[in-house]
């Protein structure tokens, strides 16, 4: 046997033995070929900064995309969307595709055509997470006995004498509008969008900061950039349908991309771009080889006596007692809910079918169910959480 050869075999083994442990096989609907995280093909080459990209994201040019990459549409009558129910009509459709995780644990390329119909069946709600969704970078694992650092695999391979902590935590963001964001600084965060069709699990998010998610929370940054640049004109233009693919930028073995690149071209050429989504934050420096950040916080746009608090009546929260309980609270700062009268009723509710008939739909606003609950609102009782 040459050596070469040699060590390829070994590369293979090594990869089987990386897929065994993580559980890391094909996630797409109809896989046909295998799809890896991207570490060289697209390295992070455009450096961020609050001044020159103050919404987190860049716009690099054009889609450049092949559409006869992508899964063909099709028309169903069958349950395409969890908890959607049987269509009434025949819908339009494609299989959206997930690459498998690879050696990490981290997610790969996500990509597909969106269409109208896909996004009306996601509408009005958030999909559940399905089990263990948290992509990598979301904790930190260490060995019990000696303290060092473990990895994934080892505590999946004895719970008991690796434990693992949350790198999530409650930071005061400063945005680029001089706000002030009190939250969760870390978002498990869709390359798909839950509104364009996308699967709540593992291989369809990564561990982004609340900015690369939603920017400004004000649909104008972050991924909200382009997904509602998508939305909004398929929404208008029912006829078109979009292709859609979005990349996770990996340095190295960092298990925290970069950035997020995402390319969409509609089916009559109006949408044709490539856009950079920054996985970062101002005033926090990101640990992107394990996940968290370092704590050497310094605010660039404002100090915080200047800036305007975005959640007047937040008082950060005290520190979630266990893991359970830091999830429940990342679970209620992730999900979009819904308020009557401008946002003044005092309850919210998860999805706007459910809303009594005589509500005014041009009075409701959306808002995250932590900041709902930050404000003193609570769940209607008139809503069954799994109707």
């Amino acid at each position: 046997m040459s050596q070469k050869l040699g060590k390829q075999l070994i590369r293979t083994v090594v990869t089987a033995l990386a897929a065994i442990a993580f559980g890391i096989f094909p996630a797409s609907e109809t896989t046909n070929h295998i799809t890896y995280a991207e570490v060289n093909s697209l390295t992070p080459s455009v450096e961020w900064s609050l001044e020159q990209y103050p919404n987190y994201y860049s716009i690099e040019g054009k889609s450049n995309i092949n559409t006869k990459d992508f899964p063909k549409l099709y028309t169903t009558t069958e349950k395409v969307y969890k908890k959607s129910g049987r269509s009434t009509k025949r819908v339009t459709v494609s299989d959206l595709q997930y690459a498998a995780l690879d050696g990490y644990g981290r997610s790969g390329a996500a990509y597909g055509i969106i269409t109208k119909d896909m996004i009306a069946m996601s509408a009005g709600y958030r999909e559940k997470w399905e089990s263990n969704p948290e992509p990598s970078g979301w904790y930190t694992y260490h060995f019990k006995e000696t303290g060092k650092l473990a990895t994934e695999a080892n505590y999946l391979h004895s719970k008991s004498k690796v434990k693992r902590t949350s790198n999530n935590s409650y930071e005061s963001i400063v945005l680029s509008n001089g706000k002030i964001r009190n939250g969760y600084l870390f978002d498990r965060s869709h390359l798909i969008a839950d509104s364009l069709g996308g699967r709540p699990f593992r291989n369809n998010l990564i561990t982004g900061t609340r900015t690369q998610n939603v920017g400004n929370n004000d649909r104008k940054g972050g991924m909200q950039y382009i997904e509602n640049k998508v939305l909004n004109y398929i929404n208008h233009n029912p006829q078109v349908h979009v292709y859609y693919k979005a990349v996770p930028i990996y340095s190295g073995s960092e298990l925290l991309p970069r950035a997020v690149v995402v390319s969409a071209l509609s089916s009559d050429g109006k949408i044709d771009e490539t856009v950079r989504v920054f996985n970062t934050v101002n005033g926090f420096t990101i640990n992107y080889q394990y996940g968290g950040i370092s704590h050497d916080k310094g605010m660039e746009a404002s100090s915080e006596s200047e800036a305007e608090d975005i959640t007047d009546e937040s008082t950060p929260a005290a520190e979630p007692a266990d893991e359970e309980a830091m999830e429940t609270e990342a679970a209620a700062n992730d999900t979009i809910i819904y308020v009557t009268s401008n946002g003044q009723s005092k309850v919210y509710w998860y999805n706007k079918d459910h809303l009594p008939e005589k509500v005014n739909l041009n009075k409701v606003v959306e808002m995250t169910e932590q900041e709902a609950l930050n404000r003193g609102k609570h769940h209607s009782s008139l809503e069954k959480i799994n109707q």
